[in-house]
């Protein structure tokens, strides 16, 4: 399946790209620091400064830093949605390699950034500076340190966001639920929910309709021509719903998306 292409915007010495999902084997030394987010979970093998290669499954909506002059091996299979951005200056804080640390108010700039790339040109560079600064702002915060996790979050283990990911997966085209999900796990829809948004920093909601447009988007990037296809196929009811649902997400519209991906509009530098 053809991935959508790479997008890149540069304002001033940031420069943000919006890696599509698509499998992937890098091995490099890291030439500038990199505040990585990743917007799906994936699996695969990585090893950072150094270290044995080891196995990795990475937590949607999680937070990610290489710093400069690291070494960095990662291979992925299936890989995820990746945004990075560089080019900018931590002043000094240096810090080790991490990933998967849940910052809610990133979180939130993060998924701003992804519309912002996803509608550009038609998009306010001074826009794109302020969620690119305020992302950097949060990588300080948490390089500087971080809560412990609460005992629900812990409860949220690798192994059973695996398990989630693969109910979603099967049944995504299907009617289901934050129950049908808790009930899957033996537990209650309270506990399930606080557990999940603890350990991804998104409620289960938001995460099964982040998987429906997922697909969408692969969908369309395969040359789908019938978007009321592409909305049942993706589990929406209809292809109003779709459409609702696309551009509250993404900031764009399915039919847009698409014109994009045919005619690909070229990086911006300024």
């Amino acid at each position: 399946m053809k991935p959508e292409p790479t997008r890149r915007v540069t304002v001033g010495r940031w420069t943000a790209e919006l890696l599509p999902r698509q499998a992937y084997e890098a091995r490099y030394t890291a030439e500038r620091a990199l505040l990585g987010f990743a917007f799906d979970s994936q699996e695969g093998v990585h090893a950072y400064a150094g270290d044995r290669i080891r196995p990795f499954r990475a937590t949607p909506n999680g937070l990610a830093y290489v710093p400069e002059g690291c070494d960095v091996y990662s291979r992925s299979p299936a890989g995820g949605e990746y945004l990075a951005v560089t080019g900018f200056d931590l002043d000094g804080a240096g810090g080790f390699p991490f990933s998967d640390r849940m910052d809610p108010p990133a979180i939130a700039a993060a998924h701003g950034t992804r519309r912002l790339l996803l509608a550009f040109p038609a998009a306010d560079l001074l826009h794109f500076e302020a969620l690119m600064g305020f992302l950097i702002e949060r990588l300080h915060v948490q390089i500087r340190g971080r809560q412990a996790p609460a005992d629900s979050a812990r409860w949220m283990t690798a192994q059973r966001l695996r398990r989630v990911d693969e109910i979603i997966e099967a049944r995504l085209d299907l009617t289901l639920t934050v129950q049908d999900l808790a009930d899957e796990l033996g537990l209650s829809a309270g506990f399930f929910s606080r557990a999940f948004r603890q350990a991804t920093g998104r409620s289960p909601h938001a995460y099964i309709l982040d998987r429906k447009i997922a697909r969408a988007r692969a969908l369309i990037a395969a040359g789908a021509e019938d978007l009321s296809a592409v909305a049942l196929a993706a589990g929406f009811s209809s292809h109003a719903h779709f459409t609702t649902v696309f551009r509250q997400k993404l900031g764009v519209s399915p039919s847009v998306l698409r014109a994009n991906l045919v005619t690909p509009h070229p990086s911006l530098v300024s």
